[in-house]
């Protein structure tokens, strides 16, 4: 069994706005204090504007971030998150993340306009820019499908990067178009004499394996917030392709379907909360790295990371989210997951179901999410930042 606890720092840091002209709040769970800060700076947009209308004030929010864990050791880093010091409405969003026991986790994110402020917004062009790299040193294979065991497991090193350009238009406040370009690579290495891995084919698994791609998506989306969603729904369609090129040998199609719905149920307000999506990747000879993964504190918590790998992935969360006090809120929720070799094997037998508990801390500008999944083989502790959904 996986354990672990954090003791988490928070420290605000913020800037004043210029000529704001405060209105009611939105969103839930927020301190009404005197402080200038990114909701005071969004109240000076009208709550009827069609499109993102300039705002005057920039601010900036640091979350110091210290950590323990069996399997990475003690922890220590910050987030960062900058909203409108070049006047363009941007935001920058910085993880810096390192692990005495060699984990390694840096992110940037910078989005035109920011996300938030363009939810529910008509507008012309937005770009999001993110580089993502996440060294794992104690990364687990089980092996592939749902047949796997857990008592296969192995251990390796994975060290992946990812590298993205989207552009998308606000077609309307509620249909958003993306079109992309994206460079993952994943190198694999520091793997058990007897590892599986060394002589599964493809050869990519045990080594490199690089892909270059452009992926489109259209979204219905209703929501009320992108940080913290109470109500609306989001229906999202998606496909990559990932061509063969001199550099990159791998090439595959992916295609994807997300739903998410919000709708406020009870008194204090308590959000309840439902994500279903599925994945297939089609292609010839695709190393692990591409497959596709459920476990993990993204879409099945309790359950290792990337559990199970294979073609066609399946996930279902709901959650009821509800406050505490102050900024603390709590989640009580249920996670369900499966994968397939083919989409004519789909079925609604035998999946993966882990019941989960969380503590939600409401930042100004993001969300601190802690959360623990009940899973069959192990229980799951996780840190991260943002709603899972």
């Amino acid at each position: 069994m996986r354990t672990s606890f954090a003791i988490v720092l928070s420290l605000f840091i913020m800037e004043g706005d210029i000529e704001a002209k405060p209105q009611p709040s939105k969103a839930p769970f927020m301190h009404e204090c005197e402080c200038a800060n990114l909701r005071r700076t969004m109240r000076t947009i009208p709550e009827d504007s069609a499109t993102v209308s300039p705002i005057a004030a920039a601010s900036v929010e640091v979350f110091p971030i210290l950590t323990y864990d069996s399997d990475v050791g003690f922890g220590y880093g910050m987030k960062v998150f900058l909203v409108n010091y070049l006047g363009r409405e941007e935001s920058l969003d910085l993880i810096l993340f390192n692990s005495t026991k060699g984990e390694r986790w840096y992110r940037l994110v910078l989005s035109i306009p920011d996300f938030e402020l363009r939810q529910g917004k008509h507008y012309p062009w937005a770009i999001d820019f993110v580089v993502d790299y996440d060294k794992w040193i104690a990364y687990s294979f089980f092996g592939i499908g749902n047949s796997s065991r857990f008592s296969d497991r192995e251990i390796y090193t994975r060290e992946p990067l990812e590298i993205s350009l989207t552009m998308s238009r606000g077609i309307s406040p509620h249909v958003v178009g993306q079109l992309g370009l994206r460079y993952k690579t994943v190198r694999n290495f520091n793997f058990a004499e007897d590892s599986r891995l060394v002589t599964l084919t493809p050869e990519l698994n045990a080594s490199r394996a690089t892909a270059t791609s452009v992926f489109a998506s259209v979204r219905y989306d209703t929501r009320d917030s992108y940080i913290n969603p109470s109500q609306g729904v989001v229906v999202q369609g998606e496909i990559e392709f990932a061509p063969h090129t001199s550099f990159t040998k791998v090439t595959f199609t992916r295609l994807a379907l997300w739903f998410q719905g919000y709708s406020a149920v009870f008194y204090p307000k308590t959000v309840f909360a439902v994500r279903i999506g599925m994945q297939h990747i089609k292609g010839s000879d695709i190393p692990i790295q591409f497959l596709l993964p459920i476990g993990g504190s993204t879409t099945l918590r309790g359950s290792p990371q990337d559990r199970y790998l294979d073609r066609v992935a399946a996930v279902s969360n709901v959650e009821l989210r509800f406050p505490i006090f102050w900024r603390l809120g709590g989640v009580i929720g249920f996670d369900a997951g499966k994968v397939w070799h083919d989409l004519s094997e789909f079925d609604l037998h035998r999946w993966a179901t882990n019941p989960t508990a969380g503590l939600r801390l409401y930042m100004e500008t993001f969300v601190v999410r802690a959360d623990v999944g009940f899973g069959k083989e192990t229980t799951g502790f996780y840190l991260n930042f943002g709603q899972m959904f």
